[in-house]
Order: C-alpha cells, then structure tokens, then sequence
C-alpha cells in the first residue's frame, strides 16, 4: 500500500494532469486578416493560416472558426486544419463553444465534434445553444431537439409548427406548444413546468428563467424550481428587462428596486438601487453600482472595476475589456484584472476570453488568462 506521503504526490499529480487536460482542450481561438490580405487563426498560443485570401466573413468559436470564403465557399477551421464544408451554398452560420449551426438555402445542419449532420430538408424556425438545437421540420410537421449526437422528438402537428415559443441555453431546451403547456427539457429529461404559457423566457447554462402566467419570476435550475417573486417592468426611458440570464445565474430587479442576483440556486443581496444599466453575458454581470462607478460579478464574487462607467465595455464568456478616461485598455479575465501596456492601438477585439490586440503593421498580440503572445 502507499504511504500517506506517496498518496498525497500522486493525487497532486492527477490534479495536474486534469488540470492541463481541460485548459489544454479548452483551445482558445482568435482569428484576423493580416495586411497582406491572409486569414490566420490563433489556435492555444499557435498561429496557422487559415485561407491564403481574406474572407467575406467569419465567426469565432470555442473549438472552431467557420468562415465564408473570398470565393463564397463555406469552410471551418477545426482541430488544426480547414475544410471545406460546400460550394457557395450557405446562407446563414453561427457558431457556439461546441456547434457550428448553419442553413444551405432552406436545408438546417449541424457541425458537431467534426461531423455534418443534417437536421432538416426544409426549415423556417429554430433555437440553439452550444451544445444543443431545437427545429421545426417543415416537411415532416415535427419539432425535434438535437442533443448529444441524437435527435429527439419533442411534438408534431400536421396544421403546423406545434411549438409556439422556444429558448435555448447552453445545455437546455425550453418550449410552450399550441396548448399553452411549458416545458424544459435538461439532462436528457422533459419537466412539465406549467399548464400556462409564460410571458417570456430566457435560458443558459443550467438554467432557465422565466416570467409565469401571473407575473410570478421563477427559475428552473438543474431540475428544481424557484420562485422569485413579482418582478416591476418599470416604464418610459427606465425599462428594464424582467431578468438577464446567464450560466448558472440571472439578475433581477425586485420589487424594491434592488438589484438581486440568482447564482447556483441561490438570491444574492447586491444593496444596488434602481440600477441604470445592467448587462449579462455567459459568466459576467456588468453593472453600475450606484455611486457612479461600475462593478464585475463572477463566480459568487462582486468586483469593484471603476468609478466612471465607461463609454465602451466589451464583454466575453468570461472575460471584459474597456478603456480607462486616459485610454487605457483595462482586461478583467477569469476574476483578475490585468493592465495591458500603455501604447497606441490600432484594433482589439474579444473571443470569448482571447483578447486580440493590433498595434502595428501585421503586429498582433494574444492575451488569455495569465499568458500573452
């Protein structure tokens, strides 16, 4: 048997090893158009040419980056190398963490894990997320859900579109059919949430929120049911949306005008009033906190950023950018806050958490977590 000693040094090795599994598949990507005209990707602190020509359009993912090409052919960038996914069919693209969601004319496909799955000869309506699409098939009457690999029927009806209003999160489906019925489909499960439509709806991660029949705020998290409270709609210039959902979480004004937070199943107490502005993307809450300035929420923790709201703040999954009042490029990454060099800047932009910043003939700079390039 192992002594304690050796135990604990080799549970610190596997700890390790986790650890540089995830961040080494996690893949950060960026991409740019050099001033020679040629489309190259930042592939995990490598740059690779993409395309010898500069393309009409792109997107950035989490794993993978579709673009459509000088020639007008659709091609994605994935695991290393291009290929070419068709030959000026496509007409429509986005791309998530995990999928690249795209229509050929009316014809909806998926690219998952490097494979081209078609859902739909014939489509006019769906919702995705970053691991998961909900379609209607036009041909066959039937609304189906794509997840993992599998396509699942959710309902059908031979007038027409069953499904009357749907939402996506990163890994659950939310829908009301022509009855009215609310349902929530997570972790390969259907919940029967209500028997009355919903006034609106929003999903992420684990998570979905919504404003029931009564104006009752609720959320459904990892197959439980919280009750919110009723919720102000505020009126004029000052209208604030119901609730901003994001991963495991979603802001809400009560009904005393505080800014509260719902995070992994829990209400968090902000002591912000009658906020001005208040903005939520995957893992981020931006908000003006009251005197002023602005704060950061992530991961349970609020993180004073300035005293001034800036004029622009650009924000990612889990990571912002924004500039100071002397122009400075402030970058808040994974909870830390890091200060790029003073210097002039001629582009920047965010991939999710892979800050890109030009400053010079073909002179580009990566900044991701702690590393930089």
């Amino acid at each position: 048997m192992l002594n304690f000693t050796a135990m604990k040094n080799l549970l610190a090795t596997i700890i390790l090893f986790l650890l540089f599994f995830i961040s080494g598949n996690a893949q950060p990507l960026s991409a740019y158009v050099n001033q020679d005209g040629r489309f190259f990707v930042f592939n995990n602190f490598q740059i690779q040419q993409a395309d010898y020509l500069q393309p009409k359009y792109f997107l950035v993912g989490r794993t993978c980056v579709p673009f459509i090409d000088n020639t007008k052919n659709f091609k994605i960038y994935y695991n290393g190398t291009t290929q070419q996914i068709n030959e000026g069919y496509t007409t429509d693209f986005y791309v998530t963490n995990n999928i690249v969601v795209f229509k050929n004319q009316a014809t909806l496909c998926v690219f998952d894990n490097g494979k081209i799955i078609k859902l739909a000869d014939y489509n006019t309506n769906f919702a995705f997320g970053d691991s998961i699409v909900g379609y209607f098939d036009d041909r066959q009457y039937v609304y189906n859900l794509y997840w993992k690999s599998k396509i699942i029927r959710l309902e059908e009806n031979s007038l027409g579109n069953p499904v009357t209003m749907s939402v996506a999160g990163t890994n659950v489906f939310a829908w009301v059919t022509q009855y009215d019925q609310f349902n929530i489909f997570y972790d390969g499960n259907v919940f029967e949430q209500e028997s009355q439509a919903p006034q609106m709806i929003g999903a992420a991660q684990n998570i979905v929120i919504y404003k029931d029949y009564y104006n009752d705020l609720k959320a459904f998290y990892k197959g439980e049911t919280f009750d919110l409270g009723q919720v102000p709609v505020g009126d004029g210039k000052k209208k604030i949306a119901s609730a901003l959902v994001g991963n495991n979480m979603a802001a809400f004004i009560d009904g005393t005008g505080e800014l509260k937070i719902f995070y992994e199943g829990k209400i968090l107490e902000t002591g912000v009033m009658n906020p001005e502005s208040i903005r939520i993307k995957e893992n981020l809450i931006v908000f003006d906190d009251g005197s002023g300035g602005i704060s950061v929420f992530y991961q349970g923790k609020i993180t004073p950023l300035e005293n001034f709201v800036p004029s622009k703040i650009e924000l990612g999954q889990s990571s912002l950018y924004y500039f100071t009042r002397s122009n400075e490029i402030r970058f808040f990454t994974f909870g830390k806050m890091i200060e790029l060099p003073a210097q002039i800047y001629d582009d920047i932009r965010l991939d999710f958490d892979v800050l890109q910043v030009k400053t010079g003939f073909n002179s580009y700079h990566f900044y991701y977590g702690d590393k930089n390039m």
